[in-house]
């Protein structure tokens, strides 16, 4: 994780609110087996919105991971 990222990410950590469960370091492959795990579980909400958009993961990565072609057109504003 770089500086912005990683300042930006423990400001969303420590307000609380969709991120506040998060561990305070996450990596790339751990975000996306978290967005896969929420998507899984039929839980598309800020959450996984804004880990998405934060780690810019895209629909190439979640497909590899295992997340249905349905899974990625319900995320498909938010995928680049």
């Amino acid at each position: 994780m770089g500086k912005a990222k990683k300042r930006n990410f423990k400001t969303c950590i420590n307000q609380g609110g969709a991120m506040g469960s998060l561990p305070s370091t996450i990596t790339r492959e751990e975000a996306v087996a978290f967005v896969i795990d929420k998507i899984k579980s039929n839980n598309l909400g800020a959450e996984t919105k804004d880990i998405i958009t934060l780690f810019g993961i895209k629909a190439e990565e979640l497909s590899e991971a295992g997340a249905s072609y349905e899974d990625l057109l319900a995320l498909k504003s938010v995928l680049r």
